[in-house]
């Protein structure tokens, strides 16, 4: 291959045990000559859903371990004269036991460059790109979205008509074997009916299977009514150019309590009222008859 594509990323199928071929380019745009060091590399989740890729020497069972860069000079120094490219043919090579799934790496171009700093010390400083390596892997998808931690934090108000704000806090987890994403909707339910709710309000990106993005949504207007119930659902995503049918949305809830305290407060007196009033009446003696007697006492029995 001589030429240039135009695909953003390397996203390879294939099954255990088999093998293909592939190629990288790497250009100077620049107007200055440079040396690239060229590698291999696996991926690993990072903070707030995203990737991040290991140094040289540190992945294992992932791409890392079955792409085999074929350099022109059999060197991974690389000279690039200004405006130059070279084209390295890529051999990968699946091992038998390759579990399911998506596996993630990357094909690394990494130029290191020597500056001064201020105190004329000497600082090595690395800039790197970084190509991503997308396998999926024939066998059984797991595409699943979990979502964990999910906390509400609510303020009762003391205005008897008065709404107060529900804050959800929860981490979406990719517990499958499949790269996912998705869009996030919340909604606050009430024992008496009432909802609340917003749509597609967080976007979680697409994530490694392994990891997790940490949010926080805030639902307005929610009236407490005793036992309320929170939900966090998930629409997944995927990564452009990949197709499963069998996606779903995924959700979690958790119960939390909210008592409106100024109208049950109300209630209880009114029920303290008509309790008083009612043993009041129980206790009060029966009306005596004329002359002093009872009224059972002034009954005669009359005989024919």
């Amino acid at each position: 291959r001589t030429s240039i594509d135009r695909r953003p990323f390397f996203n390879w199928s294939a099954t255990p045990g088999a093998g293909l071929t592939d190629h990288v380019a790497i250009v100077n745009f620049g107007a200055t000559p440079m040396t690239l060091h060229v590698f291999a590399t696996d991926a690993v989740p990072t903070a707030h859903g995203g990737t991040g890729f290991l140094p040289q020497g540190q992945g294992k069972g992932g791409p890392v371990g079955w792409v085999t860069l074929r350099f022109p000079n059999g060197s991974p120094n690389l000279y690039l004269a200004p405006h130059s490219k070279v084209i390295v043919p890529i051999t990968v090579v699946i091992p038998k036991n390759a579990p399911p799934g998506d596996h993630v790496g990357a094909i690394v171009a990494s130029l290191t460059s020597v500056i001064q700093s201020k105190n004329h010390a000497k600082v090595h400083f690395v800039q790197q790109v970084a190509d991503r390596i997308i396998t999926r892997i024939s066998g059984p998808l797991h595409p699943q979205l979990s979502i964990v931690g999910l906390h509400v934090s609510y303020h009762d108000p003391l205005n008897p008509v008065a709404t107060s704000p529900a804050t959800l806090s929860f981490t979406v987890s990719n517990t499958g074997n499949e790269l996912l994403g998705g869009r996030v909707s919340v909604s606050v339910h009430g024992l008496f009916g009432s909802t609340e709710s917003r749509d597609k309000v967080v976007t979680v990106p697409v994530m490694l299977p392994g990891g997790s993005d940490s949010a926080r949504v805030t639902v307005n207007g929610v009236y407490p009514e005793f036992l309320m119930n929170a939900k966090v659902t998930v629409t997944p995503t995927i990564v452009t150019g990949q197709y499963d049918p069998g996606l779903k949305t995924y959700s979690g809830q958790v119960s939390f309590i909210a008592i409106p305290w100024i109208p049950l407060a109300i209630v209880i007196v009114l029920l303290l009222i008509v309790a008083a009033w009612l043993w009041r009446r129980r206790r009060r003696p029966a009306p005596s008859a004329p002359g002093g007697r009872s009224p059972k006492e002034s009954t005669k029995k009359v005989e024919a």
